[in-house]
């Protein structure tokens, strides 16, 4: 990209040029500009305009070759190191006892630490005078403080910049953020400069001091201090020799100091100076939305991501929106903004980051800014109605969310305009919240963004919450020592984005210690999401103190289906002393609930620093990211090869020991209900919702859910009484017997078509199924996926249950948990009755591999003295070899059972002490548009053989490699980010190795139909790859019918070993790079990726390398691939 014309054209009789020595040491030296007359020279500081010209565009050179580095750090930190290395003075006023480095010797500046008093900021005033420049860092509560100084030091002409983080302290001692104390230097004539984001704050302090230095003036950069400058992400930052370079430069740079209106346009100009160091095109003022959009939202700092993702959301569903963020408050610009602004616009809602109580006094002066800007001169249309919706203060807690951005378009488009302000929260609750810690409350219009959110995040995205409690004076260090590594470690793939951010509350009457949280939201696909909003519904919860359980409502935060890790030394779920709410809210999200000792742990190990990974180690199990085998690789460098045995040990001891404890579902989520038993013929059964029971094959012999009136309370499992059974079986109205399926299970569809796809003397045995969706509830779209309840070996149940000595027809009675249909109040408590056959094919996964907790209950009930004896060995210490060896050997449930059966525990135990079956997950191969009644999968089996020898073979694709049709399935629909583009005529480049082609047919089969009904599609890559054409061309039939057709335009197939050397999908794409680069960078192409992980990185590097031969270097064109990756384009499924 060329540097911009309109400012940098020198004269004719002066050239510019750069020291060949700039590549490597950046000096003021190295830009030497030559004029027409040998004998001419200039001073700095006396340049004639062209020369001063000449020397921008020399920059612009010498800017691109500054060095940036990937770094994992919090917003605050990132300009901390901006500031000490460009600036000669760094002034560092905390709040309190505030935490902060000041004594880097790597930095620039002179760096000090200063207490807060009356008349503060007199020590920069004096770095001033002296003749060199200064920065503070100073909290925005205490900006009153500073303002005396902060005036004379705005009328100085002195280059100067204060970072503020906006923080605001409600009377209940919560944080939020507030900027109403920056609106008080309104007339001082500072330069306002505001960051939404931690890329932001680090950008942003480098555009204001590069402002500073040529401005000559004060530079205030603020940003919220609660979250942004707090959260922790993966930023692209100058490194200290760039900003050292940087510093040199501007500092002796000709430029002269430069007032009144021309300062906007000035900053504006830094922001495209430092485009090639920032590598982000910054505006003051940054329009987001249609272009013809009547309906615009004005805001500044963190809530404008959110309101983004509200304007591509109401786009696609084709509402005129859009969003202008402010990022240069004062001097305001019209000109700029105007160039911004659509001319089309008819109503503005300008939103305000203050309290209800300061708009009480007086609008924003965001507000002010735009109201004068619509009746100057430069806006020549109607003016439009403007709104303000405020959102700070006692609002502030809980984040800005994409409901509250949708809640204040739809605000705009249908209230009356009558009434000019409004309060914008995220709930009713909130608000109710907000209004009992409000001293000044008007009456104001309120809109509440609850129901605009949309439900979840997307399938790429995890979010993570640790609770902890505080060691006296030490706010969030014991989780930030435990987990900061673990996040670091997560970052270590540049696929993978990790923001998180912790958060302290107060010591409170209630709970007199305080609490800190993190928060941590995952990007497996690399897209930065950030944590503007806070985490409310975690996939993994990690509770490090029990009685956190007692003080706060923890399992409010847990997502459905999500994961409960305590750090406990419980055992059994008699351990579990928690409330009533507590157990039931676990019970009705269904959630997991896992424990670990961690303090037991840790005993079992002299070194502190391998004893310091336990939570880390137990929180990954928990996340399952990785297997143990990885979490060891990961860990490993950061140990000496000396330590590596210990560690070893350590992580399989820790990954052994966090175990998942069974809880009665229907008794927690009905505490005061449990088991059911008839004793008076006179009780009334009680009617109830259609049951959730098991799905089986088979129509089962017995398999039933029964519900009466009288409640008598169980925890665990019963072998029910055969006359009980009998009545039930009987007398179903009486008992209000069920038939249906289970809540996780979206229906039962039959096998219709059971095909083989390679030959059955090749390796790899990949086949198709098709399933007949006909009268179900099953409704897929394209790149949805479909989660199979697999069931286990018929004759290895009945083998085992046979030596187990237990009857497979005998009956056994599980609670039941009853989901309450949206809407509607959850029925009376059941129970389900089934053979010990159906519940140990179906429902437990008893050839699955136990974990130590399963060994260390054997060794409880084990009477033999031998078999005590070898359990003991293998829980202790010397024994972990052996132990390792039977994990790798895939020893299961089952095998231990037979192998110890001195300490076989009861059916009853052996209920609570082996997991269910979970369900696996296979790729659509198919369009419902093109199969409205059935849907197919494409699915390879999973074997292996142990160390040991033995054939092992997956229990999912072992079940359904046996299936036959006409056999049952039970299945439900999952859903997936791989989707076809909106736009029918977008291009389509699709990469699939092997089974990873199944979304990839489903795709070519939506657009064929639609191709046939005369819709206009365009045009299809395929790369695919396997081994052999001859052995593993899946569909391959199919696909060449396709291409001949005209369909798939590209078809490229890279079979690996069908020739001397060995070729793959990433070979092919890096030959077809003119053609990608066409489809993807010209018309607007769609790529997909799914498959294994192991060619990811290739792949991206052959599209950079395309991208590259366009004419892109490789920061663009990576920075090109995350934009793709943002619109949605660039689509990874891998695995």
């Amino acid at each position: 990209m060329a540097p911009p014309s309109s400012h940098r054209l020198g004269s004719p009789a002066s050239t510019v040029s750069v020291s060949p020595h700039a590549r490597h040491a950046f000096r003021p030296k190295d830009l030497v500009i030559h004029t027409g007359s040998d004998t001419d020279s200039a001073s700095e500081g006396s340049l004639d305009e062209s020369q001063v010209a000449a020397y921008s565009s020399a920059l612009w050179n010498v800017y691109r070759q500054l060095e940036r580095q990937e770094r994992f750090t919090s917003g605050a930190d990132a300009v901390l190191k901006v500031a000490g290395d460009i600036s000669d003075n760094v002034f560092v006023y905390p709040l309190l006892n505030a935490p902060v480095e000041v004594d880097d010797e790597a930095f620039r500046a002179r760096m000090v630490k200063l207490e807060i008093s009356q008349g503060a900021a007199s020590a920069v005033r004096g770095a001033l005078a002296v003749g060199t420049n200064a920065t503070a860092f100073v909290p925005s509560q205490t900006l009153p403080l500073f303002l005396p100084n902060l005036f004379q030091i705005a009328q100085s002409e002195k280059t100067a910049v204060f970072h503020v983080g906006c923080e605001a302290i409600r009377q209940d001692l919560a944080v939020g953020s507030s900027y109403e104390s920056i609106y008080a230097l309104q007339h001082s004539g500072a330069v306002l400069l505001n960051s939404s984001n931690p890329q932001e704050c680090h950008d942003l302090a480098v555009v204001a001091h590069v402002a500073a230095l040529r401005l000559k003036k004060l530079l205030v950069h603020f940003y919220d201090g609660s979250r942004v400058a707090r959260e922790l992400a993966k930023l692209h930052v100058l490194t200290p020799s760039a900003l050292h370079s940087l510093a040199e430069i501007e500092q002796h740079a000709p430029y002269q100091a430069t007032n009144g209106q021309d300062v906007a346009d000035h900053v504006q100009l830094v922001m495209d100076d430092l485009f090639q160091v920032l590598q982000k095109q910054y505006k003051v003022y940054e329009y987001y939305g249609a272009p013809d959009a009547e309906y615009v939202i004005v805001v500044m700092g963190e809530a404008t991501a959110a309101i983004q993702e509200a304007v591509a959301y109401e786009q696609m569903l084709g509402v005129k929106v859009g969003v202008v963020q402010v990022r240069l408050l004062l001097p305001w610009s019209h000109t700029l903004f105007a160039a911004a602004l659509p001319k089309t616009t008819k109503r503005v809602a300008v939103l305000e980051n203050i309290s209800t109580g300061a708009f009480a006094f007086q609008r924003g002066l965001l507000t002010q800014n735009v109201q004068v800007f619509f009746h100057s001169a430069h806006w020549t249309s109607a003016a439009p109605v403007v709104v303000t919706g405020i959102y700070g203060g006692v609002f502030r807690n809980w984040g800005f969310s994409l409901g509250m951005g949708r809640a204040v378009f739809h605000h705009l488009a249908t209230a009356s305009t009558s009434r000019r302000s409004f309060v914008v929260a995220k709930s009713e609750a909130l608000y109710e919240s907000a209004l009992e810690t409000a001293t000044v409350f008007p009456q104001l219009d309120v809109i509440y963004g609850q129901e605009f959110e949309l439900d979840g995040v997307d399938a790429y995205t995890k979010q993570y919450l640790v609770w902890g409690y505080d060691e006296e004076g030490q706010r969030g260090d014991s989780i930030e020592t435990s987990f900061h590594s673990t996040l670091q470690l997560l970052n270590r793939n540049p696929t993978t984005q990790v923001n998180a951010v912790i958060n302290h509350s107060a010591p409170s009457p209630a709970v007199p210690r305080s609490v800190s949280t993190l928060e941590a939201r995952l990007s497996l696909n690399g897209r930065v999401t950030g944590l503007q909003q806070s985490v409310e519904q975690a996939d993994v919860t990690v509770v490090t103190r029990p009685a956190l359980l007692k003080d706060f409502d923890i399992a409010t935060n847990v997502k459905t289906g999500g994961t409960l890790l305590v750090h406990s030394n419980w055992k059994t779920i008699d351990d579990i002393d928690e409330s009533a709410s507590f157990k039931s809210q676990l019970a009705a999200k269904h959630a997991t609930l896992l424990v670990v000792d961690i303090e037991e742990l840790q005993k079992r190990v002299e070194d502190d620093a391998i004893a310091n990974i336990a939570a880390q180690v137990a929180f990954l199990k928990a996340a399952a990211l990785f297997d143990e085998r990885v979490v060891y690789a990961l860990l490993a460098s950061q140990f000496s090869q000396e330590q590596h045995t210990t560690l070893r040990s350590f992580v399989s001891a820790v990954w052994g020991d966090v175990v998942s404890i069974v809880y009665p579902l229907e008794e927690w989520h009905q505490p005061t209900a449990s088991y059911v038993e008839v004793t008076d013929e006179n009780e009334t059964p009680v009617e109830l919702a259609p049951l959730s029971t098991l799905a089986s094959v088979e129509p089962s012999k017995i398999s039933h859910s029964v519900v009466t009136g009288k409640l008598q309370k169980r925890s665990r499992a019963a072998v029910s009484k055969e006359t009980a059974t009998a009545w039930k079986l009987m007398f179903p109205e009486a008992f209000g017997t069920r038939h249906g399926v289970r809540d996780h299970v979206t229906d039962i569809v039959r096998v219709t078509k059971w095909e083989r796809l390679t030959p059955e003397d090749y390796e790899r045995n990949v086949f198709h199924i098709e399933m007949d969706i006909t009268n179900t509830a099953i409704k897929y779209d394209i790149g949805e996926a479909l989660a199979v309840f697999a069931h286990n070996d018929e004759k290895d149940v009945l083998d085992f249950l046979r030596s187990y000595n237990v009857d497979p027809e005998a009956l056994v009675t599980l609670p039941v948990a009853v989901k309450a249909k949206k809407g509607s109040v959850a029925g009376a408590p059941q129970d389900e009755t089934l053979t010990y056959f159906q519940l140990f094919s179906q429902v437990l996964d008893v050839f699955g591999r136990p974990s130590k907790k399963f060994y260390q209950a054997l060794a409880a009930n084990a009477t033999s003295d031998k078999e005590k004896e070898v359990l003991a060995h293998l829980l202790d210490d010397e024994g972990k070899d052996e132990y390792k060896h039977r994990v790798d050997e895939t020893l299961t449930f089952a095998d231990l059972l037979l192998e110890f059966p001195s300490a076989r525990p009861t059916m009853e135990q052996l209920l609570s002490l082996i997991p269910r079956i979970k369900p696996r997950h296979y790729s659509i191969a198919s369009s419902m548009k093109m199969n409205p009644t059935s849907v197919h999968l494409l699915i390879v089996v999973h074997d292996w053989t142990t160390p040991g020898g033995r054939y092992r073979v997956g229990q999912a694709t072992r079940f359904l490699s046996a299936i036959q049709p006409g056999q049952l399935l039970s299945v439900s629909v999952c859903s997936s980010v791989m989707k076809l583009p909106v736009n029918h005529a977008d291009p389509i480049i699709m990469a699939g190795l092997g089974t990873g082609m199944a979304p990839f047919r489903a795709f070519i089969q939506e657009r064929a139909l639609l191709k046939s009904k005369g819709v206009a599609v365009g045009p299809i890559a395929l790369y695919f790859g396997s081994r052999h054409k001859a052995k593993e061309f899946l569909y391959g039939d199919e696909l060449e019918q396709y291409e001949r057709e005209g369909l798939l335009t590209y078809l490229r197939c890279a079979f690996s070993r069908d020739q001397a050397h060995k070729v793959y999908i990433q070979d092919l794409i890096a030959e077809d790079k003119e053609l990608l680069a066409d489809l993807l960078l010209r018309k607007n192409g769609h790529f997909y990726l799914c498959g294994p992980t192991w060619p990811v990185a290739d792949v991206r590097e052959a599209l950079v390398t395309s991208f590259i031969a366009e004419g892109m270097d490789r920061k663009q064109a990576n920075a090109y691939i995350e934009r793709m990756r943002e619109e949605g384009r660039y689509v990874l499924e891998v695995y």
